[in-house]
């Protein structure tokens, strides 16, 4: 099996990639992204904060690369959240919340490793949602844990029902 070749960080930023790629340890890392149910929880989670971000104060993004380690290891979480004012930068560093949508191809391993690497990085609030057993997890410093109720919160974007929007994943389009 060959070695995967080494890329370049300053070539990692200025390229684009259809699908964007994880940089980690100078290595492209695919993400696992396209499943349906995937895609659905992303765009109802984004809808939920997207209603919230005038209000509550901050600003939300879908797959957007963030810095979370001077290895240099770059990660792209399906969503987060950057409170305001914030200064516009093409990477994102620290934001104040990392929600990764669990797919079909993750392992355990691989979705522990990002957690870590997040609170390692100094975000507060990582939500892991996985939208085939219907759960909900969240980590901060004071570890990682299941939300039984299915709602999670934190003070900037307040409490996310996934309940109701884990029923909304059961409706059949149209």
């Amino acid at each position: 099996m060959a070695t995967p070749a080494i890329v370049p960080l300053e070539e990692y930023l200025r390229t684009t990639y259809e699908p964007d790629m994880e940089y980690v340890d100078g290595q492209l890392v695919e993400r696992h992204v396209g499943e349906y149910f995937h895609s659905r929880m992303q765009s109802l989670t984004g809808g939920v904060l997207g209603q919230r971000e005038q209000e509550r104060g901050f600003r939300g993004f879908i797959a957007q690369r963030v810095h979370v380690n001077d290895e240099p290891r770059y990660r792209i979480p399906d969503l987060c959240v950057k409170a305001l004012p914030h200064e516009a930068t093409p990477v994102l560093v620290r934001p104040d919340l990392v929600i990764e949508i669990v797919s079909p191809d993750d392992t355990i391993p691989e979705m522990l490793a990002k957690v870590g690497e997040y609170l390692a990085a100094g975000i507060p609030h990582i939500w892991v949602i996985d939208p085939y057993q219907r759960t909900v997890a969240e980590a901060d410093r004071k570890g990682m844990r299941r939300c039984a109720s299915g709602v999670a919160e934190t003070d900037l974007v307040g409490a996310v029902d996934f309940n109701a929007l884990f029923a909304r994943l059961g409706q059949r389009p149209g």
